[in-house]
């Protein structure tokens, strides 16, 4: 590899530019899987990475939808990287991409999927280098199942050796020549990637062996097993709330009327606990608290459940990609006792929050006299709640 390195590293009279294609709809994702988060940083942001981190300094530019030119170019901009609007087909896309480099037909051009979130350096550099030399080359990594080729209803109709096969990958590079030449001659076909493209014009193209983890993300799936690569992102929050008792008021807690029961003051439904535990997923995103998201000014919120509080806060951890994992819940109370209430909060809460049961943890005690709580005045909750990423 040191090879690889000294060769990009050599003068030459070619000029190196990158192309990012990320204009594509994420429809077999099911949502726009380049902003699902590998490791607290989106696909996107890590494909980029990928391909600049090891050339510094080469011209790149993001090819994006064209509704979606203006808002990424207020991300990415700032921080070098151009964003132009993407065609209907992929070459359409690449072309626009290498254009907006201004490169000339000598120069060279990295073409790399924003759907690619993990290139080692060392696979980019030698691919590089084998473009300059021969002119077209492409990663691909082996393939290690047998291949079977089936009709459309799902029947084999033979098997294909994979000796002599790999999966091509990217970052491709290719002299700016052979691209604009087979674009000129290649009609209004369809290509999946540009080394087929020029495949059809009869251009040879080499291939460089690289690392099988490069991964396109296509399905859920895809990101799963990426997640492995990346250090996961996890997010402890923490909550706390207290409310006083007040007559002919319902009692509520994690989302559960107990019966009977004195209630507590407040501007909602006063579910101490469920309050504890949107605080702690607040907390944890690091979108401010209950007040700020339900002031009690607000008459919209007057007597409304607790659980629609928590909802929001989970909604919002959601955007960035977080999920609960795990929730500790400890109320100071002299009154009621919640042991006959227990299992029943503890289902009612892990349901709210959208987990198992056993990812939930509901202790109660009192404080022996002591404070208002110890005075029967009132009830305070204490939650901690760990978030994790996940898609």
């Amino acid at each position: 590899m040191a090879g690889a390195k000294a060769g990009v590293g050599r003068q030459r009279m070619d000029k190196l530019g990158m192309v990012v294609v990320a204009a594509g709809s994420s429809q077999r994702f099911g949502r726009d899987k380049l902003a699902q988060l590998l490791g607290g940083r989106s696909v996107l942001e890590r494909a980029v990475a990928a391909v600049r981190t090891p050339l510094p300094g080469v011209p790149c530019v993001l090819v994006v939808a064209p509704e979606r030119v203006e808002s990424t170019r207020r991300q990415w901009e700032p921080a070098g990287v151009a964003v132009v609007a993407g065609g209907q087909a992929r070459q359409d896309s690449v072309r626009a991409g290498i254009e907006a480099l201004a490169l000339e037909d000598g120069d060279v051009a990295v073409v790399h999927d924003g759907a690619r979130p993990f290139v080692p350096a060392a696979d980019v550099l030698a691919v590089v280098e084998a473009g300059r030399r021969h002119g077209a080359a492409v990663l691909g990594a082996p393939v290690a199942d047998t291949l079977k080729e089936v009709t459309d209803t799902g029947w084999v109709v033979t098997t294909r050796g994979r000796e002599r096969v790999v999966r091509s990958l990217t970052p491709q590079v290719f002299r700016v020549s052979l691209l604009r030449r087979a674009w000129a001659e290649a009609g209004g076909g369809h290509w999946t990637d540009e080394a087929a493209l020029l495949e059809a014009q009869g251009v040879p193209v080499r291939v460089v062996a690289g690392d099988p983890r490069n991964l396109k993300v296509t399905t859920p799936h895809d990101l799963e097993l990426l997640r492995g690569l990346f250090p996961r992102v996890v997010r402890v929050g923490q909550g706390v709330d207290v409310h006083p008792f007040a007559r002919g008021r319902e009692l509520w807690l994690c989302g559960v009327r107990l019966d009977g029961e004195e209630g507590l003051a407040g501007h909602s439904d006063a579910d101490v606990v469920l309050h504890a535990v949107t605080d702690a997923i607040l907390g944890a995103c690091a979108a401010g608290d209950i007040g700020v998201h339900f002031p009690p000014s607000d008459e919209r919120w007057r007597g409304a459940g607790s659980a629609a509080f928590v909802r929001h806060a989970l909604e919002l951890a959601g955007r960035q990609g977080l999920r609960p994992a795990h929730c500790d819940v400890t109320v100071l109370a002299e009154r009621p006792r919640l042991t006959p209430w227990r299992e029943r909060l503890l289902t009612s809460l892990a349901a709210i929050l959208g987990v198992p049961a056993h990812a939930v943890s509901l202790k109660a005690t009192t404080c022996e006299g002591l404070g208002f709580v110890g005075r029967g005045e009132g009830i305070e909750a204490f939650a901690v709640v760990t978030m994790e990423e996940g898609g």
